[in-house]
């Protein structure tokens, strides 16, 4: 939660000085585009947190078969839904999980968390409706009739529950250090992938893996529908590594998107950064074996933030990079003033087919990927003017709405041209949002997205407020003329 709202803080803010391109606050929120499907619209808005000073966050979130919305997060203090629930944190910040209607209402709500630090980070669905949760506790944490508990400063959670809310089962991994669950996908039929990063030994089952001596280490483990362990995956070395992004294609092929420092190693395979951070996209079978890796970055800050699975064994994968640098066969110039936004289609084989760029007068911050039937989906944030380019071809130039940061949903067809984009109007001063996690439905007919905000947020005609440095609002989208 810490890095997320560090990255808001940096990157929302008033700006100035943007010229006459930058929208008034009237200006249309979502635009779609010729030849594309019918515009998207917003079905409803729900405001998360927003009721105390304290910073509440939407960490997870995801659209189930039945059109319902499911998310997970954190908050402190007191959180409350609707005028007859209301929840109270017990430690320094507890879980919350909630199912809400494809109308907004919410189904139901639990609160998870003891006297320690407990935090989701990401959450999915299954064909089932069953819900999958990884993320960290300290000390003990409660699911259901499951107690988990740690064996050292934090542990990993992954727990399944059904589409009520009640617990199939939950797991917790970690060592004597700090350990986190991260990252999580899922297919149909139950089988997970899920994302670990630790600062020491890590043990699964019994068997203890060893610290690669850098400063973190990242794996990825296979549980099966029950949740025992298929196989677990090893990225060490001696420097940084940071597992970022997750997905798993219908075959079970898993796609991996990467942050490193430093020498980053799985196997045989050895990356070293070209300067400060690079990126790195690496595609496994469905046992674990790697069947390509590839290395995004250059002098600069870099990185894969997002992936997800496109069509016949392709992936799409999304990050930021600053200054000039290739993704994998691809060179990208330094446009933007403080970096570059990109999404890039990779074939089967692991070389770019199309590459877009986002770039202008602020601060590149990677997006999050959803993919679905038409393409894929990036939620960023727009900062300042600027220009979305296909293969250097410019596809549209816009700004932020009166100036202000604020969150921008760019959809893009499988063969990397515009579909629609989406960006909520900010208001009040100094006000802006950050575009988070999103979800699209199977059946490609809803989107839901969390935004994290302060101030007043106003999306289509709702305008959401919140007392405190910032919390989260949920947006629900019919796309495709749903």
């Amino acid at each position: 939660m810490a890095g997320r709202q560090a990255l808001i803080a940096a990157a929302i803010g008033v700006l100035a000085g943007l010229g006459p391109s930058v929208p008034a606050a009237d200006a249309p929120q979502i635009r779609s585009f010729a030849g594309a499907e019918a515009a998207p619209s917003v079905r409803w808005v729900l405001p998360v947190g927003t009721v105390d000073s304290e910073e509440d966050e939407v960490d997870g979130i995801s659209v189930d078969p039945e059109g319902n919305t499911i998310i997970s997060g954190v908050f402190r203090n007191a959180i409350t839904w609707g005028e007859e629930r209301r929840q109270q944190s017990a430690g320094a910040g507890d879980i919350f999980i909630a199912s809400l209607s494809p109308t907004g209402s919410v189904r139901w709500v639990q609160r998870v968390g003891a006297g320690g630090d407990d935090n989701s980070y990401d959450l999915t669905t299954d064909g089932a409706g069953n819900i999958y949760i990884s993320g960290w506790f300290s000390e003990t944490v409660r699911f259901g009739d499951v107690t988990l508990r740690s064996r050292g400063d934090t542990d990993m959670f992954v727990v399944k529950l059904a589409p009520d809310g009640s617990t199939r089962w939950a797991r917790a991994f970690g060592g004597p250090m700090r350990d986190g669950g991260n990252e999580i996908a899922v297919l149909d039929n139950g089988e997970v992938a899920v994302a670990a990063l630790t600062a020491g030994d890590f043990t699964i089952d019994g068997k203890t893996y060893a610290h690669g001596g850098g400063q973190r280490d990242s794996l990825l483990l296979r549980l099966a529908p029950d949740g025992t362990l298929r196989w677990v995956a090893r990225f060490n070395g001696p420097g940084n590594e940071r597992l970022r992004a997750v997905a798993m294609n219908p075959a079970g092929e898993v796609f991996l998107g990467f942050q490193f420092r430093g020498v980053m190693r799985f196997g045989a395979l050895s990356f070293t950064s070209r300067g400060d951070w690079d990126g790195a996209l690496l595609k496994l079978d469905a046992a674990g074996k790697l069947l390509w890796g590839r290395q995004v970055g250059g002098a600069g800050t870099d990185n894969v933030r997002g992936v997800g699975a496109g069509p016949d064994g392709s992936v799409y994968a999304a990050g930021v990079l600053t200054g000039a640098a290739a993704v994998i066969d691809r060179s990208v110039p330094a446009r933007g003033r403080r970096g570059n936004d990109y999404v890039a289609r990779v074939s089967p084989s692991g070389s770019v087919e199309w590459l877009v760029t986002i770039d202008g007068d602020g601060r590149g911050v990677g997006t999050e990927l959803q993919a679905d039937a038409r393409g894929v989906i990036v939620s960023g944030i727009l900062r300042g003017r600027a220009s979305v380019r296909r293969d250097g071809e410019t596809l549209l130039t816009l700004g932020p709405p009166a100036g202000r940061a604020t969150s921008l949903l760019t959809a893009l067809s499988a063969d990397g041209r515009l579909r629609f984009v989406f960006t909520p109007h900010p208001g009040g001063g100094g006000a802006g949002a950050l575009g988070d996690v999103l979800s699209v439905s199977r059946d490609g007919r809803f989107l839901a997205q969390s935004l994290l905000f302060r101030g007043r947020l106003r999306v289509a005609e709702q305008e959401v407020r919140t007392p405190s440095r910032m919390d989260s609002v949920v947006v629900f989208l019919t796309l495709n003329g749903a």
